[in-house]
């Protein structure tokens, strides 16, 4: 073996030792979960502490952590297990800092009887002790058959610039539906959700051909329970 392939194996040899010394030494740090830094995230329905909180008191995850032994998907799923968040996305950076982007959930019905929050998803979502939103209001018992229909007509609700400002709350009378609005004292009458759509671009239409009159101060309730038909009943 000549000089210049045994320098080039001692060099070699060198940068493999201290690759791996550098990648032990670096799976020794330890990991501070007291600062976490939150990325782009708005905090309203949960606080900075709460989530704290949850990693300092669960089980699986211990406070003297390892680089090495650290679960990013422990951590989102921790987090994700709270009733306000939506989605979580962990991630560490070359120094050992977590970094850690929350979305909140962000409800489409307030049930007022049972204090809670339908998401779009038609899941059940608490009250925060912090923040409230302004969301339609449910003034009546909510069958939890109902939920998935509810989530899906509230996201419809919340996307749509008129509705969300149109729309203020609904009660369910046997299993029909009475949809209150702003600013008028008539009903919107609908025995089912199947078909939401189709039915409010009807009453879109509607109502935009008659806005600039007073007939709609003079309207009892506004049936959309017909295909293609918006039937009006005077009070």
């Amino acid at each position: 073996m000549n000089l210049r392939v045994l320098k080039l194996l001692i060099m070699l040899f060198l940068v493999i030792f201290l690759t791996a010394f550098s990648t032990f030494k670096n799976g020794e740090r330890k990991i501070d979960l007291t600062t976490i830094n939150y990325l782009d995230s708005n905090f309203n329905f949960i606080s900075v502490e709460s989530v704290n909180k949850l990693l300092k008191q669960s089980d699986s995850i211990s406070l003297n952590l390892l680089k090495r032994d650290l679960n990013l998907k422990e951590i989102e799923r921790i987090i994700n297990e709270n009733t306000f968040i939506d989605s979580a996305e962990v991630s560490l950076s070359l120094d050992g800092e977590i970094g850690v982007k929350i979305i909140e959930k962000e409800p489409v019905f307030r049930v007022l009887n049972d204090k809670y929050y339908i998401d779009p998803s038609g899941n059940k979502m608490s009250l925060s002790k912090i923040f409230s939103k302004g969301v339609p209001l449910i003034i009546s018992d909510v069958d939890s058959t109902y939920l998935k229909d509810l989530g899906l007509f509230g996201k419809y609700i919340k996307n749509d610039s008129f509705l969300s400002d149109h729309i203020s709350g609904l009660e369910i009378i046997d299993d029909k539906f009475n949809i209150y609005v702003n600013n008028y004292s008539y009903l919107i009458k609908m025995n089912d959700l199947n078909d939401f759509e189709s039915c409010f671009m009807n009453y879109k239409v509607f109502y935009k051909s008659v806005e600039n009159d007073s007939i709609l101060a003079r309207l009892s309730s506004i049936n959309l329970n017909f295909k293609n038909q918006v039937i009006a009943q005077k009070k």
